[in-house]
């Protein structure tokens, strides 16, 4: 098992022997919800596309690719003499700064991403949460010793340079109409936050819900790509009668795992992944018509320093994203 550089809520480090059964073989993963990272880090596709809405976890990941050696100074340099109150609060609020300014995020972005990853190894249990005004809320963790992990981060750019590895800002309902248009020989593994198992346990994803209703969305998306284009698609959900309701088109396979260390108790919980079955999506009404918004937004908005009309040309990327 390959580890994350990240500790992150929902990281599928648990299940992953599990979901390796079910993946799909394809030339390309495509992941709207790559959190982590730890599925790209223990797969063998050819090709990955890797988004996220996270614009930190983003620049992260995109900074560590293209300058793993800077980022990996600077990052230790935020470590040293860091495990404070006094400190964690001061790097927070300078984040926030870089999160909120686009020119000056532009200007700093291997400083920016060593803020993300100093924040996520020092804060309390690893969580990405925000305020209302989109400003980094979690408190200070109070870790004896927190981790350095400069060995995975080395063997994530490693991977991520390897395989060519695109990584994408943007929301699933653009993400996965878009990649799985210029992706043709590719699969698609959905990792969305869980739908809960009770009223008390709702997840918010970046500090908004993801609600049932995004669920169905996701849905209708997987099942127009796949009549559109024949993608096939596996997910990860909670198992409730609504995750059964919802995605009815998916066959699911059921199991119980530990809750991870975010959770509220380390309980065993149940769980599904599901594998689009062949029968729907190509010859099935239920998707309808799914219009893209991606007309609609300002490049800058969903895609992090990528060219459109370059990132997928002939459907491979261009020797300056490569």
């Amino acid at each position: 098992m390959i580890k994350s550089p990240l500790k992150w809520a929902g990281g599928k480090t648990r299940v992953l022997p599990r979901l390796l059964n079910y993946l799909p073989k394809a030339d390309c993963l495509i992941e709207p919800f790559v959190g982590s990272g730890t599925v790209f880090m223990n797969t063998e596709y050819r090709r990955y596309v890797l988004c996220d809405s996270n614009r930190a976890l983003i620049n992260f990941f995109r900074a560590l690719r293209e300058d793993p050696e800077r980022l990996i100074l600077i990052a230790r340099n935020v470590f040293r003499n860091g495990n404070n109150e006094d400190s964690y609060y001061e790097e927070r609020k300078l984040f926030n700064h870089l999160s909120w300014d686009d020119e000056c995020a532009d200007d700093y972005v291997v400083r920016w991403a060593a803020s993300f990853l100093y924040l996520n190894r020092h804060c309390f249990n690893g969580l990405y949460r925000t305020n209302r005004d989109g400003g980094f809320n979690v408190s200070f963790g109070s870790y004896k010793a927190p981790y350095f992990p400069e060995a995975e981060m080395r063997l994530f750019a490693e991977k991520a340079r390897d395989t060519h590895a695109l990584f994408l800002c943007n929301d699933f309902r653009t993400s996965i109409p878009y990649v799985a248009r210029n992706r043709l020989d590719s699969v698609i593994y959905c990792d969305p936050p869980y739908i809960p198992t009770s009223k008390t346990a709702n997840f918010t994803a970046y500090g908004k819900p993801f609600t049932l209703d995004d669920h169905r969305a996701l849905v209708t998306a997987l099942l127009d790509v796949n009549r559109q284009h024949g993608t096939r698609s596996a997910i990860s959900n909670s198992d409730t009668p609504e995750t059964r309701q919802i995605y009815s088109a998916f066959n699911l396979h059921a199991f119980r795992v530990r809750r991870s260390v975010s959770a509220k108790t380390r309980d065993m919980a149940g769980e599904v992944i599901g594998v689009l079955r062949g029968d729907v999506g190509r010859n099935s009404g239920a998707c309808g018509a799914w219009t893209s918004t991606i007309e609609n937004l300002r490049p800058a908005a969903i895609w992090i320093g990528f060219d459109l009309a370059a990132v997928f040309d002939n459907g491979e990327p261009s020797d300056e994203h490569a």
